[in-house]
């Protein structure tokens, strides 16, 4: 992605709290975790004399190298602080050892981390008298740090306990008030308009306009006072001239946070008009989605030992909350077989979004009405709810990755739902089972499994089973039809043994459901639409005379297959 070099206020001098910044882009790596090297990266982090937001560092040495980095490239350095896992009670003394030692290193200033999943958070959300808890939290720090070297970064858009926060512009602006008038001397406040996934920011396509003004007032976001708290906006920019300049004009600075990782010269390039690179290894993995979607194969996400321990750890506590179900038999497959499972479903608006809790929202979706209620009593389970939000935010980042792999605009990603079902499988009587060969009827499906059994048929005659070890990535019957034959649907079954017990569960994505959607286009051929009626196409997968007749005859043919009639 491209722009032109341009010339306006982004790279204009600013003030902030003690500091005068050269132009108005903020460096924000999200972590640590995946650079090679952490020192080097802030080497090569041309900031020409820019803020460089720092995440905390456990490594004593390199929190004390950071800063002297950033500084002899006239930078400014902020250290992003957070206590993850810090009981309320201790909140405060392990908020302020952190300063202390951040100040110690030689960083410039402190950003307090109150975004989702921040300990900051949580002991804000628990609270009834939200103002009134940050109040007194920032009262205890500002003895150990001016008001010009402290900022404060917001997620107003993140759910909490499952849900947005109920009135949650009501309860920001209520901070930013406070905030300006009670500390009025406050160096920024950060809000986040995008959530970071593994591979890339996805954006819900919010505005942070309202946040913006109640900064601003009573001066307009064009006049914004640089002199006062500045407001930086992180929101899945992209680097096109047109945006960063209507992002810019209101006076604000702009964060990049993921993007920076792969491009640290990213003031450079942004200058020079120079397109952003994703990382290597994103680069490779989305060449490698799109050559096994063309294919009809599976793409398997892997898991690091860490992010393994938690998605088994989340499925094994569905796997006990759906042993008090009762059974029911699958449907019939093509091969007649059935098995015994224990389900429900859940049902979200989209990527990032919370999943829906009330059974008139859940009613709008492709899925039996039975599951879902069930699903819905689920919900209230806590354990159940944040094993079942962990392991969402997993599919989510496989979606958002193979979204972009298949050319989907950001508009259309958007406006996709999502349906999760959560599935344990047993044995039926006693003997083998499973679920029939078949392509899954949506656009996309992510699956997660804790055993064995799911077997894929390739269209060269190739069988393979994934196993476990990462999230599964297939291509349904949907995007077939969506890419008019571009994109293979991947064919495969579940087979459970005698005395086998396993619990999955499975993003199904899909487009929005009876609507003209814009239809993919191979680069000699006219774009042109069609309509999405899910349960339509689901009917037609089934017909021996429907549009997946040739694939079928393909996969029966290549693996040699007689299937009842």
């Amino acid at each position: 992605m491209s722009c032109t070099p341009t010339t306006n206020t982004l790279f204009t001098s600013t003030k902030l709290g003690l500091f005068q910044l050269q132009h108005q882009i903020v460096v924000s790596p999200p972590s640590h975790t995946s650079m090679v090297s952490v020192e080097e990266f802030y080497r090569t982090c041309t900031t020409d004399g820019g803020l460089v937001i720092v995440p905390f560092d456990t490594n004593a040495s390199i929190r004390r190298n950071i800063p002297e980095i950033i500084h002899k490239a006239n930078g400014v350095a902020f250290c992003l602080v957070d206590v993850p896992s810090c009981p309320a009670e201790s909140f405060v003394e392990r908020i302020q050892s952190c300063i202390t030692d951040a100040i110690s290193c030689g960083y410039d200033g402190i950003e307090l981390d109150a975004s989702q999943g921040s300990a900051l958070q949580g002991v804000l959300f628990n609270n009834t008298e939200v103002v009134s808890e940050l109040s007194n939290i920032l009262q205890a720090l500002t003895t150990f740090i001016t008001d010009e070297r402290l900022g404060l970064r917001f997620s107003p858009f993140s759910f909490i306990d499952g849900a947005h926060t109920t009135d949650f512009l009501q309860l920001y602006i209520g901070i930013i008030e406070y905030l300006k008038h009670i500390h009025p001397s406050l160096a920024f406040v950060h809000f986040l308009g995008s959530t970071s996934f593994e591979d890339f920011e996805y954006s819900q396509n919010k505005s942070l306009d309202v946040f913006r003004a109640a900064i601003a007032f009573p001066m307009s976001t064009d006049s914004m006072d640089s002199n006062g708290t500045r407001f930086i906006s992180s929101a899945s920019y992209s680097p096109d001239a047109f945006k960063l300049d209507m992002s810019t004009r209101t006076g604000e600075l702009i964060s990049f946070s993921l993007p920076s990782i792969a491009n640290p010269d990213i003031v450079s390039l942004l200058r020079q008009g120079l397109p952003l690179l994703n990382l290597p290894r994103v680069t490779q993995r989305l060449s490698d989605i799109l050559t096994s979607f063309k294919e009809g194969k599976e793409y398997v996400f892997d898991w690091d030992s860490l992010q393994r321990e938690q998605v088994l750890q989340a499925m094994q506590c569905l796997g006990q909350y759906l042993g008090q179900f009762e059974p029911a038999l699958s449907y019939e497959g093509t091969d007649k077989r059935v098995v015994w499972r224990k389900s429900c479903w859940f049902a979200s608006e989209g990527i990032a979004y919370p999943l829906l809790d009330t059974e008139h929202e859940i009613s709008k979706f492709d899925g039996d009405l039975k599951d879902g209620l069930s699903g819905l009593v689920a919900l209230r389970n806590s354990n159940v709810r944040a094993s079942l939000e962990n392991l969402k935010r997993v599919l989510d980042s496989t979606l958002v990755s193979c979204c972009h792999a298949i050319g989907l605009s950001k508009d259309l990603i958007q406006r996709c739902t999502v349906r999760y079902r959560i599935i344990k499988y047993v044995a039926h009587a006693g003997n083998p089972g499973g679920i029939g060969l078949h392509p899954d009827g949506n656009l996309l499906s992510a699956l997660i499994t804790d055993g064995p059994g799911l077997g894929v048929y390739d269209f060269d005659g190739t069988y393979r089973e994934p196993g476990v070890g990462g999230t599964i990535l297939m291509g349904g019957s949907t995007l077939y039809r969506w890419s008019k034959g571009r994109y293979l649907p991947t064919f495969h079954d579940v087979s459970i043994g005698q005395e086998q017990k396993k619990t999955s569960i499975v993003a199904f994505f899909n487009l929005p459901d009876m609507e003209v959607i814009p239809q993919s286009a191979g680069p000699d051929t006219e774009k042109i639409s069609f309509f999405h009626d899910i349960r339509v196409i689901k009917e037609d997968d089934k017909s021996p005379a429907g549009e997946l007749a040739p694939l079928w005859k393909i996969i029966v043919q290549r693996h040699n297959l007689i299937l009842p009639s």
